[in-house]
């Protein structure tokens, strides 16, 4: 690539560093999740070229949310910093004039991708820093031995914290009273109104699911910053439900299911094509943000269809439509894949198949590769720039979910330069937002039938709880729950089949409940 060709404030991503600290390995460090970050920033920088000079031009750090700091119920027992993002900053040695503390979601790492270019481009910044990790492998490892750590730290310095801001809207109170909190269960609804609609029985689904999901494994057990050195798993393997691979939420056993365990970093810098110049780093090394774009979903309940995402849909043509890049053309992709649907709904929606020769991720996928919390499409990111540049020339696609099939953020990257163009995805935005949601209550009463359900089991492999998304003899949906003590239901449902079946439900104290009728 010829800079001199390539306008100035053209941004550019230069460095992408990974990490990974394994329980019990030989070299484990037990690092916490910000010395996880700052070894990512550190090999992002290396990566760069530029190690020496590059961190006296970054003068925006940006980082993820741990789920530590996500929210109450994840809170891990071992302190935290009250600024994430500077206490990176101390231990790298740099001072950049602004620190962002973004919020939760998955969709975050190619959301604040987007902006960095953004910024850097206008000259509101020269280069910025996009960093993060968890350490959740670690604290349930010092859990579980009685060891102990001390990962709290408070810093007086100026932060832009976030939270809350992108979290709004992906759960409502109301499915929250009926014990949809955990993403198997939400996602369990969406996937089983998938194989409803496709006609499926609960093995064939099974067998479905792991068609997309053994290449995933197989690529994870070839990434050397897997969060633990697993097997590649055979769509058998995957598909049959044991004692091992026992079932988390109807329809997910457990090796379909994001691990969250882990201890992995990663980290991306992003500067302008004049600074990258002047700092003399290799044209091999730069990666362009070609298009990208973003849409939200409404909440589960009241989507007009469950089993799809075309908010994901959407933003992944509208920012290959930006690219002026065909999904032909494109070399790697990285679907979000915390579970099947998440690649499925989105893959099959763009009319790519499970066993598409370029594989649908670069990573090896939450379940094999880690699901670190909120950051794992910043790896997701250095991995695709990885792929990139061993091709040159080429394209790839990162698809960043966040929530419950809530919120997608999509980049298009290429190793060819390209103007950069600020874009706007409110009218995209618009568009969602004006589909009709079916009429819905919160107090149903009488007959109606299942639309779609998911099961939650035990460790015993029985099931502890149902929630359904039922329809009314009118047609209105709501929602509804079935626990331990409508023990005949969960027995009925667990062994028959329940879309479709009939329900009595009714409105208590406690929420909605329901009963096969």
């Amino acid at each position: 690539m010829d800079f001199s060709a390539v306008p100035d404030e053209t941004p550019v991503l230069v460095g992408v560093g990974q990490c990974v600290d394994r329980v019990g390995a030989p070299a484990y460090q037990g690092w916490s999740a910000v010395e996880m970050a700052v070894e990512a920033s550190r090999a992002a920088m290396a990566d760069s070229g530029a190690a020496d000079r590059i961190g006296a031009e970054i003068d925006w750090i940006a980082t993820t949310r741990t789920f530590d700091d996500s929210a109450r119920h994840l809170k891990l027992p071992f302190g935290r910093s009250n600024n994430f993002p500077r206490s990176i900053c101390r231990r790298l040695g740099i001072r950049p004039a602004t620190a962002t503390w973004e919020d939760a979601g998955g969709n975050t790492p190619q959301s604040l991708l987007a902006e960095a270019c953004e910024r850097v481009a206008s000259g509101e910044f020269r280069a910025a820093l996009l960093t993060g990790a968890e350490a959740i492998a670690t604290a349930r490892h010092l859990v579980k031995t009685g060891g102990q750590a001390d990962w709290s730290e408070e810093l007086d310095e100026a932060v832009e914290d976030r939270q809350g801001q992108q979290i709004q809207g992906i759960l409502s109170i109301h499915s929250y009273r009926h014990g949809l909190l955990a993403a198997p269960p939400l996602y369990g609804l969406c996937e089983n109104a998938r194989r409803g609609r496709a006609g499926a029985d609960r093995a064939a689904w099974r067998a479905e699911m792991a068609t997309w999901f053994a290449p995933f494994s197989a690529c994870a057990a070839a990434n050397p910053y897997a969060f633990a050195e697993n097997p590649a798993y055979t769509p058998a393997e995957i598909a049959q439900v044991t004692a091992e691979n026992r079932l988390i939420a109807d329809p997910y056993p457990r090796l379909v299911v994001a691990q969250d365990r882990v201890n992995q970093g990663a980290a991306v810098l992003v500067t302008r094509v004049d600074v990258a110049r002047r700092l003399g780093v290799a044209a091999e090394q730069c990666v362009f943000l070609h298009g990208y774009a973003a849409a939200k979903e409404k909440v589960v309940e009241h989507r007009a269809d469950p089993s799809a995402y075309p908010a994901a849909v959407a933003a992944t043509r509208l920012a290959l439509e930006r690219a002026g890049i065909g999904l032909d053309d494109l070399a790697a992709f990285d679907f979000y894949s915390c579970f099947p649907i998440a690649v499925s709904s989105v893959a099959e929606g763009l009319g790519l198949a499970a066993d598409d020769p370029r594989g649908l991720t670069a990573t090896g996928g939450l379940p094999y590769f880690g699901g670190p919390g909120n950051n794992y499409s910043m790896h997701a990111i250095a991995s695709v720039v990885g792929r990139l540049r061993a091709d040159p020339g080429s394209a790839g696609f990162v698809g960043a979910n966040g929530g419950f099939l809530s919120k997608y953020a999509v980049g298009i990257l290429s190793t060819r330069p390209a103007p950069f163009r600020a874009w706007d995805s409110a009218a995209l935005q618009a568009e969602i937002d004006a589909v009709e949601s079916p009429p819905f209550t919160e107090t149903p009463s009488g007959r109606a039938t299942i639309e779609t359900y998911t099961l939650m089991y035990g460790r015993d492999g029985s099931p502890e709880q149902a929630v359904i998304l039922g329809r009314l003899a009118d047609d209105v949906r709501f929602l509804a729950t079935a626990k331990e003590d409508e023990s005949a239901t969960l027995a009925q449902m667990a062994k028959e089949e329940p879309l479709g079946a009939a329900v009595v439900v009714e409105t208590g104290e406690d929420g909605n409940r329901f009963r096969l009728a």
